[in-house]
């Protein structure tokens, strides 16, 4: 199914509901801060320190996958800004 055909949001949704109902547990102590990339489909992922990698290695398990991607044990997978130092 291609992305357009998802309502809104439901791809961050379903996402989101496979990490926490079947994956947190078993990932979040040994790869926090790594990336995870979910296949919304089949429950397939990838982990890795690099969020294109991870997204790389799925998408040749899964060519047609719709992908939801995060960073383990965080709320947001990337800061947006920047800080000025003295």
């Amino acid at each position: 199914m291609p992305y357009s055909d998802y309502p809104h949001g439901s791809i961050a949704a379903r996402g989101e509901a496979i990490y926490h109902q079947q994956l947190r547990e078993k990932v979040e102590s040994k790869h926090k801060g790594k990336f995870l990339t979910i296949d919304i489909e089949t429950g397939h992922y990838e982990i890795d320190t690099d969020e294109v990698a991870s997204s790389t290695r799925l998408l040749k398990r899964h060519p047609d996958a719709v992908m939801y991607c995060l960073r383990i044990g965080f709320p947001a997978a990337h800061r947006i800004g920047f800080k000025i130092f003295d």
